[in-house]
């Protein structure tokens, strides 16, 4: 594991992956080793679905960090997991009782960050995402990455498959997150590296149909800063997990 210094020069590797449940421990084994192999130091877990009594799953000899929502053992849960040796400093944290969110701010050498992670609503509630605008609107956060599972694509053509994009499947969330994006600081860092790509983070077996619903959002201001976004294989999950990189130095505080 790189030290301190090379962390701070090299950069600091986020994780965002939809794990559909880490009750089962072989399962969870499987998915705390495919994080380590991404190199992952900060990671956004959604749909956990671990109670609060059994948060303790998420505990390993290379997890220094564990900030977490919890709902049932069956069904949501998100949870942000710091590395050891990343030396955060926690200002603050809002956890949400329906195990959808968790906001966690601090600082990392100095440099204050604000991470959202989410697991919306899997239909069009335009008013989830509105509160959690909300949310940033009210504390004024500093340096936002959000990242999770938004269950909404933001580009109807490039983020579905074939069989998908026909007709107007524009909703009110992707409305509002489009608005939110075009108004605000915010930039989709996967999207910004590749303007025209077609990439998929999530197979409806249900549907037979690909789409891009797992995103990294973050403040434009940190954008030259990112480096490395992608998509990785699908294993264990049937969402396929997103990093990137941010290098530290350089970023105004």
């Amino acid at each position: 594991m790189q030290d301190d210094k090379q962390k701070k020069t090299g950069g600091i590797t986020f994780c965002s992956w939809n794990i559909r449940g880490a009750n089962e421990p072989i399962k969870r084994g499987k998915i705390f080793a495919q994080l380590k192999a991404l190199n992952s130091d900060i990671i956004f877990l959604q749909e956990t679905h671990l109670k609060y009594q059994t948060q303790i799953r998420l505990k390993a000899n290379w997890i220094g960090q564990t900030y977490y929502s919890s709902f049932t053992s069956k069904s949501r849960g998100t949870a942000i997991i710091i590395r050891k040796g990343i030396p955060f400093k926690l200002k603050n944290t809002i956890s949400d009782k329906e195990g959808r969110y968790i906001i966690v701010s601090g600082e990392i050498y100095s440099t204050p960050l604000t991470m959202i992670n989410i697991y919306a609503p899997n239909f069009d509630n335009h008013q989830f995402f509105n509160k959690i605008i909300d949310i940033i609107s009210e504390f004024n956060y500093q340096n936002v990455i959000i990242g999770g599972d938004f269950n909404c694509v933001l580009d109807p053509y490039l983020d579905k498959s074939v069989k998908q994009r026909r007709g107007n499947l524009k909703s009110k969330t992707n409305e509002l997150l489009n608005t939110y994006i075009k108004n605000t600081n915010i930039i989709d860092v996967w999207r910004t590296a590749n303007p025209t790509g077609r990439e998929y983070s999530f197979y409806s077996s249900v549907h037979k149909t690909y789409s891009r619903i797992d995103y990294f959002l973050v403040d434009s201001k940190l954008i030259p800063y990112t480096i490395n976004p992608k998509y990785h294989n699908s294993i264990i999950s049937d969402h396929s997990p997103l990093t990137f990189t941010l290098k530290l130095e350089g970023i105004e505080t």
